[in-house]
């Protein structure tokens, strides 16, 4: 969409005393992202009395019954209610206010405007004329659900980086485009020049992508996804790599805020997840998860290194493990604590309990094993498939997770050390989680259980692989936070 393709609308300057025309038109989309976290309102206001710098998102998209808003008095009372709420609090002042409505504006000929949207955007342009700065509009056309299920949290994530980057208060999201109102015939020829450079310098990207990239993209394009991870790993070996556990993990990726651990919650064991390799590095994989477990108890993740241009990439498995293992114990202090992940992070979750509980310490109580497979062949055939995990996690969030030649490398990289792990059951006490939906991809349904530790529990779950942390991330935390209950009962 072009900003000759938005629609003119008409409105008035008071202080002229005359009418202007105001366009939406398109701008450049950011280039340098933000971290930051998208937080529900009811969750913020009914969240711990602390200043949490939070971006708070009101999504006014539907009603109590999931359907559009068509009552304009019930939704702007709700919007001005939580307004007024926000403003009035100081534990919120370092938070901006971001409004997320659909349908609330036109932007082309061809859209429908629906008047409790409408409304709100009235009501809240008010509003920001008293908080400038504060208060963000944003009307999209993402059909998500929301905060509540993983797809609708990584579209709203998207959507709050890049307002957040554009420093624009009001912004309509089309797809990918961005837009913004401008006033017509007002730097109109600077602004379609924006436009036209933004879509040259995209274009230029494209043409400019790196040749590792490329290549990989073809590979997976010819469905040669291993042939692809093959030419990946041989690059990988070109990149600087360390060998023991200085500067091996990176510490500006986390949870929230760019902190990688949970410092809110005090309740023990400390659990920490290990990142799996086929999601492209980061967090975000366990977000969902982490909400679900809850604020009360201490949570932390540990990622994995290689994945930014400036981190580095283990030499060996041993140095990949006993960094990660020194990066746990960095973490969780004097805490007794637990070690968990899903699936390539369970195998390396289990090698660095392992190594700890070689090493002799006595903090760590268990561990948490999440759909994962000790056979080669379960491992095999799980990788051949990850071409899809890996893709659909670019698509979801590019921002976050796009192919990059440190990114692509370093998950060629770790995989391959998956495969040259070698297992025996670790002394103390596990909890095996076991799907028992297929997976869209592949069935490992009727593999048989494995033995992880001298001391385990298996429980099923109704769920495929990668719903564990995502659409049913709620059951996951139900099971693991009652098996930590009782670790703790017994322990006691």
């Amino acid at each position: 969409m072009t900003a000759e393709q938005g629609r003119l609308v008409e409105t008035s300057d008071e202080s002229m005393n005359e009418h202007h025309t105001i366009e939406w038109s398109t701008i450049p989309t950011p280039t340098v992202l933000p971290e930051v976290a998208p937080c529900d309102w009811t969750e913020a206001l009914n969240g711990p009395d602390t200043d949490t710098a939070q971006v708070i998102v009101l999504d006014c998209r539907r009603d109590e019954s999931g359907a559009a808003p068509t009552d304009s008095h019930a939704m702007t009372q709700k919007v001005s209610s939580a307004l007024q709420s926000w403003s009035g609090q100081r534990r919120f002042d370092s938070s901006p206010f971001l409004v997320l409505t659909r349908g609330a504006i036109s932007v082309s000929p061809d859209e429908v405007v629906h008047p409790a949207g409408s409304a709100i955007w009235d009501l809240v342009k008010s509003a920001q004329t008293e908080n400038p700065g504060r208060i963000i509009l944003v009307d999209t056309d993402s059909p998500d659900n929301g905060l509540g299920e993983f797809s609708g949290l990584m579209a709203i994530r998207n959507m709050t980086v890049k307002a957040i980057a554009s420093a624009e208060p009001q912004l309509a999201v089309r797809g990918n485009t961005l837009l913004a109102p401008r006033l017509a015939g007002v730097g109109h020829t600077r602004d379609g020049e924006a436009a036209e450079s933004a879509e040259q310098s995209a274009a230029s990207s494209r043409s400019a992508d790196p040749t590792i990239v490329r290549m990989f993209r073809q590979a997976v394009a010819d469905d040669r996804f291993s042939d692809g991870l093959e030419f990946l790993l041989a690059a990988a070996q070109l990149r600087p790599a360390f060998d023991h556990d200085m500067a091996a993990i990176p510490t500006g990726i986390g949870l929230s805020g760019g902190t990688p651990h949970n410092s809110g919650g005090d309740t023990l064991p400390h659990v920490v997840l290990i990142c799996t390799p086929a999601f492209l590095g980061g967090y975000i994989q366990y977000i969902l998860l982490a909400a679900h477990l809850g604020a009360h108890r201490r949570l932390s993740v540990i990622p994995l290194s290689g994945y930014e241009a400036d981190e580095p990439l283990p030499a060996s498995l041993d140095a990949a493990i006993e960094s990660i293992a020194k990066s746990v114990l960095d973490t969780v202090g004097n805490d007794e604590f637990v070690l968990a992940g899903m699936s390539g992070g369970g195998n390396l979750a289990h090698a660095a309990a392992s190594r700890l509980l070689e090493q002799g310490n006595t903090r760590i109580q268990g561990l948490i094993i999440l759909d994962s497979y000790i056979a080669r062949e379960a491992n095999e055939r799980q990788i051949e498939t990850a071409r899809y995990a890996v893709v659909d996690t670019e698509a979801m969030i590019p921002d976050l997770a796009g192919f990059t030649t440190a990114r692509l490398t370093a998950l060629a990289c770790w995989l391959d050390l998956l495969l040259q792990l070698e297992y025996r059951p670790v002394d103390c006490k596990a909890l095996v989680i076991k799907c028992t939906k297929p997976s869209p991809t592949h069935d490992l349904t009727a593999w048989p259980i494995e033995s992880w530790s001298t001391a385990q529990t298996v429980q099923p779950v109704d769920a495929e692989h990668v719903a564990l942390c995502s659409t049913e991330a709620h059951t996951t935390a139900q099971v693991v936070d009652q098996w930590l209950r009782q670790l703790s009962a017994n322990d006691g």
